[in-house]
């Protein structure tokens, strides 16, 4: 039995019904949607998709890293409805799907799982574009080797202020490669 189904689906809130209820990071939220300008060659991309997707996110409105990425696939899945169909999960209770698409053992968030038409899976990405996980990956390792002394300073900073400089761009062009081709893009 696969553990999404149309009627699954369905029950996850449309990314405007789930932003009513985020309660933390509201700023990073609306700020990231609102000023994000999406390339042009990034909605073309997106609607030329070779068919419809539906695309399951998992998130808490707790996280950081969701509040600067989901905001993005809500955009792109905004400037193509014809092709892009997302719906926003909350990880903590729907822990039978976040346990499918770990990131080394844990449930890192945000995670995009990316289905056709039919529900059958095409791919999935998360929890953050591949630069952003090695700066990530880089600074915990520091951490943990006692050469840092705060994870939210020194460790969680550093990425956001990754996200922002970005502007998007590797996020688009990540989740745009699982949408065309499928296949898995976790870092």
């Amino acid at each position: 039995m696969p553990m999404l189904t149309h009627e699954r689906f369905e029950t996850g809130l449309e990314y405007e019904e789930y932003r009513k209820i985020v309660e933390k990071h509201e700023g990073l939220w609306d700020g990231v949607y609102d000023n994000l300008e999406l390339p042009e060659d990034a909605v073309l991309r997106a609607k030329e998709l070779p068919g419809r997707r539906l695309v399951a996110v998992l998130t808490e409105d707790w996280c950081g890293d969701a509040a600067s990425l989901v905001p993005i696939l809500a955009k792109l899945a905004a400037a193509a409805p014809e092709k892009i169909e997302l719906r926003v999960f909350d990880r903590d209770e729907n822990l039978d799907i976040m346990d499918r698409y770990l990131t080394h053992g844990g449930r890192s968030i945000p995670v995009a799982i990316v289905f056709d038409e039919d529900m059958h899976q095409l791919g999935w990405w998360g929890p953050r574009p591949a630069p952003a996980q090695a700066l990530f990956r880089e600074k915990l390792r520091a951490l943990r080797a006692g050469q840092l002394t705060d994870k939210r300073e020194e460790v969680n900073k550093p990425v956001l202020r990754w996200y922002r400089e970005d502007r998007g761009r590797h996020t688009l062009d990540e989740i745009l490669m699982v949408l065309e081709r499928g296949g898995e893009l976790r870092t």
